[in-house]
């Protein structure tokens, strides 16, 4: 299966970062090189950091509907750190695609003249992760705020042929520095002058003009593919493989609990964040329940067991009928007094009388 070749990739990458982050707590501080960095809280964060990482993802269950050759992640436990741990992010963009493919379709389905893009907007590498992100994200916040004066009437911007838009921010670093960018997909109603958003893009940063604005189009270029643009906003914020693991690390530490996705106009409220990493189940289908484990020594999720089961629904639906056609013994409505309820304390040589337990069921005998 496809799915697991590509998790156990996942999965062996983030045991390498496990054992980065390890070694990195068992380090000698003076050997470390610390500049502006508190040597002891890096430590302690990277050996609590190794320990989550260490747990996510052992094993998977996965629910495969062989009627309709349909295979879902039904049982898995994650560490949630998806700018560490490919596989949660892997996991968290596929729920985001999955999520928020339908509200762009509706959407464009209620505004016919809606024209769909990608936008790709960056700014000049630099060697300060820090300065570069915030570079980046308070220029796109004057953008945003000149689409919304442009809005109002006092002033003009190729901008405010945006009415709505998801947009992520994500960083690359293959030797040159820092290379922050921010991905969008765009509702446009009407085309974007992209020398002039250029221009305007080049007076906001003061070091970049670069900017890329493509049609929203399938492989095939006939029809709408929402999912594949949605892939790309929804992706890694760190590209995995570009990076050295003491990269994704230093990353980690500076991005971690900043706001890296966002959405604005008609695409405002937009779940950006997913409340799960499993895939939703259907109660109505058959299965069979696949338990994957991971095995170091394969380097790959090996399976374990598979179950025929049937569906959840039917299993409740016959759980219900067993309920109704349950004989049901009727009790008296009196209770039982306290002091047969609760038995007397035992003391020795005298056995214990149930003359009061007996003369209770006597008085108030069981219905016919």
């Amino acid at each position: 299966m496809d799915r697991i070749a590509k998790y156990s990739g996942l999965k062996k990458r983030s045991l390498e970062m496990r054992d980065f982050l390890t070694d990195l707590s068992n380090e000698i501080p003076s050997l470390l090189d610390d500049g502006k960095r508190n040597i002891s809280t890096e430590m302690d964060e990277a050996k609590r950091v190794s320990s989550e990482i260490s747990g996510c993802a052992n094993f998977l269950v996965f629910h495969n509907y062989y009627t309709i050759e349909e295979i879902r992640l039904s049982k898995v436990i994650t560490c949630k750190k998806h700018l560490l741990c490919p596989f949660c992010a892997a996991r968290r963009a596929s729920k985001q695609v999955e999520k928020n493919g339908d509200r762009i379709k509706k959407v464009l389905e209620e505004n016919k003249n809606l024209i769909p893009v990608m936008i790709t907007l960056t700014v000049k590498n630099g060697d300060d992760l820090t300065e570069r992100f915030e570079h980046i994200k308070k220029s796109f916040q004057k953008l945003q705020q000149k689409r919304k004066d442009a809005i109002r009437g006092k002033t003009e911007t190729e901008f405010t042929k945006v009415k709505g838009s998801m947009f992520s921010y994500e960083l690359t670093n293959k030797g040159n520095g820092w290379h922050p960018h921010i991905h969008m997909i765009a509702l446009l109603d009407d085309y974007i002058d992209q020398s002039k958003l250029s221009k305007e893009w080049e007076a906001i940063t003061k070091d970049s003009k670069i900017i890329d604005i493509r049609k929203v189009t399938s492989k095939s270029g006939k029809t709408l593919d929402i999912s594949d643009a949605l892939l790309e906003v929804f992706k890694y914020a760190l590209k995995f493989s570009d990076l050295d693991l003491d990269l994704t690390w230093e990353a980690y530490r500076t991005l971690k609990g900043k706001r890296l996705l966002g959405a604005f106009g008609n695409l405002w409220g937009s779940t950006l964040e997913p409340e799960s990493l499993l895939d939703d189940l259907l109660d109505d289908l058959p299965y069979l329940e696949m338990f994957y484990t991971y095995s170091k020594h394969l380097g790959a999720y090996e399976l374990k067991t598979s179950i025929k089961k049937e569906a959840t629904q039917k299993v409740e639906d016959e759980k219900k009928v067993n309920q109704k056609n349950k004989i049901v013994i009727v009790r008296p409505e009196n209770p039982l007094p306290k002091d047969v309820l609760i038995p007397k304390p035992q003391i020795r040589g005298i056995k214990p009388k149930l003359s009061r337990l007996d003369q209770y069921l006597h008085d108030n005998p069981l219905p016919e």
